[in-house]
């Protein structure tokens, strides 16, 4: 299920809503007679700027833009250390940003609502003239500082914005506004009121005194569909026996092309102009059903029902195979219909009470018009304008590096809250891929093909036939998935239907690379993704990682002491006197290209060995030979014993890892028992 976020609260029965893309603002209706929106990066004002010199030691309060020179303990927001290493440290709730040397001027206040902030300090060797900083300030603001220049006093200029709240009412005075759709020019909206009316309204005089009405005399017009391009909008009635209008914007004229509707509350057309979709409020065995018309003949086409009170109608994707409805009261949550299977699946539960309408604003990102709230839900990596290739089963793609000495190696340290946390690692054994399945669809792929380049082969196509579990509504079964022919060209997996994506137990699973089939080595996997003719429609950005199926190595020598190794018989080991002669036990453990860890453990009887330098854990191989061999005195070795049974282990771990788990079967152990005996 995605993250929900309720971004305001209070409303009086929100229900219609609309995109306003330029403003990057949800408009929406509320039933209590309200024309409103939410701006979804609030503007802002400037509260304060300026230049001046930021002492060594001294805080500085970018709200009121005022020095502090008290003390400790500090207050203001950003702290300029007098001391080495010098630094500049948040103070109390601040939060900082380095954004390097870039255009100040150019920074926006939308531009630093975008940014990831963290309380982490900004070392001084991070600032050089022209270095810019942003700042989430204690009250609450956003702030970009410039470094004019930096020394023990660092000279600055700052400008601090204000946000002004997001939600706002433009207009009152409505009759039950119900729906609200925004004009493509931006300047003005179309409502429909349940009284009967199509209004049009310029957002500059956005009261309803203003509104021209358009058409009147409808039952309880629900949702609208606008066609500004060719001068209609739609619009179904709540009513037993309702109709579908069109309404011709210029004239008001309104034709019924659908009759007899029962309870229409939603309505989506599609592109062509041939079906519209609608869904009714219906009771008996088809109650709370979808269905689409062909308007040129009214023929009903039964797409989904058992829906609970099914309300406004959104389509998904771009190319029209899926739409979104809210399910009200008792139920309150999204389902996603797959039109073409005519099945449904709930994608948003645990919704606030009685969902109205769904906007999609993109990157996966939904708003959802509920009675009291406006909410958000993301749904994360699989957001349709997420990255295609989404990285290495739990190595997402952004955490492998690209540059530098190691590039081509996961490093998800860099974020310390993410569960699976490796360092420095290579990729070995069976790599499964995950791919946004729902970007693909939305983007209008329906198969995809894998290659391998590396500068040893070339581009390979990959074969990567792979079993899944998948729901058939009683059990888990596997279900194999291979390639397939598309356009004549084999070597193509097909794109999981969006209806069933979750079915899957793993949803975003796109197969199998078989890591030892590649050179050891830099690696670039490659995901083309295609149509169900085989034309080419996008490729995911490449992804370049390091592969090393190399196996450790361990050995442990024989115990000697005086020069003279253990019985190898026997294992016994002679001392003669207990003094400090030293036995010595040699060892290696080592892995091609350094890329695994050691340990060296010993037990004497039933018990660890803790003498220095034993146990050794946790080390690169490439500290080995310098540990090695183990030296220990006989007096030590013995404490209160005369004689003495011990077992010497040498344990290398190989750190490659497929991304689910670290791969085991290249590590390496070696053992070695002695007795020591007068």
């Amino acid at each position: 299920m995605p993250t929900q976020t309720q971004l305001v609260s209070g409303l009086a029965g929100a229900i219609g809503s609309d995109f306003r893309r330029a403003q990057n603002q949800l408009v929406f209706v509320e039933y209590g007679g309200k024309l409103s929106r939410l701006n979804l990066i609030p503007s802002a004002t400037v509260l304060t700027s300026g230049s001046t010199t930021l002492l060594g030691s001294y805080g500085f309060n970018l709200d009121t833009g005022v020095e502090d020179s008290s003390g400790a303990p500090l207050t203001g927001d950003v702290w300029w250390s007098g001391f080495e290493p010098y630094a500049m440290a948040p103070i109390g709730a601040a939060q900082l940003a380095n954004l390097g040397v870039t255009d100040f001027s150019a920074i926006t206040a939308a531009t630093l609502q975008s940014l990831t902030y963290s309380t982490a300090n900004v070392p001084a060797s991070s600032f050089v003239n022209g270095d810019v900083l942003a700042v989430q300030t204690n009250g609450g603001n956003y702030a970009k500082v410039l470094v004019v220049s930096s020394g023990y006093n660092m000279e600055i200029q700052w400008v601090t914005y204000q946000l002004d709240p997001a939600y706002k009412v433009l207009g009152t005075g409505y009759n039950s506004p119900e729906d609200v759709k925004v004009s493509s020019d931006g300047l003005h909206v179309y409502v429909t009121e349940r009284t009967g009316d199509l209004l049009q309204v310029a957002f500059a005089t956005p009261n309803r005194g203003s509104a021209t009405v358009i058409a009147s005399g409808m039952t309880a017009p629900q949702q609208m569909f606008l066609d500004e391009a060719h001068g209609n909008a739609y619009a179904v009635e709540y009513a037993p026996a309702g109709n579908l209008w069109q309404i011709n914007l210029s004239t008001g004229t309104k034709t019924a092309l659908l009759t007899g509707l029962q309870n229409a509350v939603g309505v989506v057309i599609s592109s062509d102009l041939q079906y519209a979709y609608i869904s009714e409020q219906t009771t008996g065995p088809d109650s709370g059903r979808v269905s689409r018309f062909q308007l040129s003949s009214g023929t009903r086409q039964g797409i989904v029902t058992g829906l609970t009170a099914p309300f406004f109608l959104t389509w998904f994707d771009a190319a029209q195979t899926s739409i979104l409805v809210p399910e009200r009261d008792p139920v309150n949550d999204i389902q996603l219909i797959n039109v073409a299977a005519g099945t449904s699946q709930v994608v948003v539960s645990g919704v606030p009470n009685r969902p109205s309408s769904v906007t999609s604003i993109g990157s996966g990102v939904i708003l959802i018009a509920t009675d009291e709230t406006i909410d958000e839900a993301d749904f994360l990596a699989f957001q349709p304008a997420g990255p295609l290739l989404m990285g290495i089963g739990f190595i997402p793609f952004d955490k492998v590096i690209t540059s530098g000495t190691l590039i081509g190696l996961a490093d998800t340290t860099v974020d310390p809250t993410y569960f699976y946390q490796v360092k420095d690692t290579p990729f070995g054994g069976q790599l499964p891929i995950t791919l946004n399945y729902m970007r693909a669809l939305n983007d209008g792929a329906a198969y995809y093909q894998v290659y391998n380049y590396n500068s040893t082969t070339g581009f390979v196509s990959q074969n990567i036939t792979w079993a899944d579990e998948h729901w058939n509504g009683f059990e888990y079964v596997a279900q194999t998935t291979g390639p397939v022919s598309v356009g004549g060209q084999p070597g193509y997996y097909p794109i999981r239907a969006l209806s069933d994506l979750f079915l899957w137990l793993n949803p975003a699973l796109g197969g199998f690379i078989q890591s030892t089939d590649l050179p050891d080595g830099l690696n670039t996997i490659w995901i083309v993704f295609v149509d169900g003719l085989g034309n080419f429609v996008e490729i995911a950005t490449p992804l370049t990682i390091l592969v090393d199926n190399n196996s450790c190595t361990a050995t442990i020598g024989a115990p000697t002491l005086h020069g003279v190794p253990a019985d190898p018989v026997c294992g016994v080991l002679y001392y003669g006197i207990k003094d400090t002669s030293l036995v010595t036990i040699p060892f290696t453990a080592s892995q091609p290209e350094n890329f695994a860890t050691f340990s060296v453990s010993a037990v004497k009887g039933a018990n660890p060995l803790n003498l220095p330098p034993l146990p050794i854990s946790g080390l690169p191989v490439t500290d080995a030979p310098g540990l090695s061999p183990i030296a220990e005195s006989v007096a030590d070795l013995l404490g209160t014993c005369t004689i003495a049974a011990f077992a010497v282990d040498v344990y290398v771990a190989a750190t490659a890892n497929n991304g689910w788990g670290r791969q085991s079967q290249y590590d390496a152990e070696a053992l070695t028992a002695f007795v020591l005996a007068p």
